[in-house]
């Protein structure tokens, strides 16, 4: 089975993405592509629901499965089959659009870009919504359908996971649930190895990888789920900063308020002002 839809060229010229043309391909035992760089001008995804195919990188071959996929950027050649015997079941997108380079050049390296996807738990049902807007696509859908299309990239480059290196997969949704407990958490004395703790992990691997995932050390997301809390504070109640900076964890007032500054640009009475925060009328009173 092969579906293919070929899109024609969107109205507006400066979408962030747009699809050129996608598919579904099923039960295709003799499903190979070898293009030169000439031959592909736009970014290829394949994402794998079933079976088995392969990249080729050079002199290596890289078994794909259910869960995984990869991305070749614009201009590159390209290599991949699906397995004889058990041929992969697989949806595809080739697209184009202005500032891609800047969003995938720093997770591809010049290189296709192997990934597991078995975190990203809405990717099925996105590209089951692209291929329905592909049987009846009209000129009004083209930007749904580019909003959808950037949807389906940013849960993979958020969420997907490198094949040829860390993390592990199931490491990133720790990581992110880890994430969570400590922004729930955050009016707590936390220190890294309560973090660690809850992560399951040393302290050494869990901040390595929290930084990796998150772009952040684990300190850096505490002070920065601190400050968030801060500002609906300082919106909802009449607390003195001093009490406020107590109730989060803060050792001095002084400290607070430099971080506050620092990450906001201005102090928190002067966000109380700039928010045209009224402090005597419907605010939780200091306790």
């Amino acid at each position: 089975m092969r579906v293919n839809h070929y899109l024609p060229q969107p109205r507006f010229s400066r979408y962030m993405c747009y699809p050129e043309s996608f598919g579904h391909y099923k039960e295709e035992t003799n499903h190979r592509e070898k293009r030169t760089a000439e031959q592909v001008p736009y970014y290829n995804l394949h994402v794998v629901m079933s079976g088995t195919g392969y990249v080729v990188q050079g002199n290596q071959k890289v078994r794909l499965h259910a869960g995984t996929g990869f991305l070749y950027g614009e201009g590159m050649p390209q290599e991949y089959y699906s397995d004889e015997g058990e041929p992969w079941d697989i949806r595809w997108v080739h697209f184009f659009g202005e500032g891609l380079p800047g969003l995938f050049d720093w997770k591809m390296g010049g290189k296709v870009w192997v990934f597991a996807w078995v975190g990203v738990t809405r990717l099925p049902g996105l590209l089951d919504q692209l291929l329905v807007n592909g049987e009846s696509f009209i000129q009004e859908k083209e930007t749904q359908i580019s909003a959808l299309l950037y949807e389906i990239l940013m849960e993979l480059l958020q969420n997907g996971e490198d094949l040829n290196g860390t993390p592990a997969i199931g490491l990133r949704q720790t990581m992110l649930k880890t994430a969570d407990w400590i922004k729930a958490e955050c009016t707590n004395q936390l220190t890294l190895e309560h973090m660690a703790a809850f992560s399951g992990y040393s302290s050494y691997y869990f901040s390595r990888q929290f930084h990796q995932i998150m772009g952040k050390t684990p300190s850096e997301f505490l002070l920065e789920s601190r400050l968030l809390k801060a500002k609906e504070l300082l919106s909802s109640t009449n607390w003195s900063v001093k009490h406020i900076a107590e109730r989060l964890g803060f050792s001095q007032c002084s400290y607070f308020i430099r971080r506050f500054r620092l990450a906001e640009g201005h102090t928190p009475e002067q966000f109380r002002v700039l928010r045209g925060v009224n402090q005597s009328v419907g605010y939780k009173k200091e306790i």
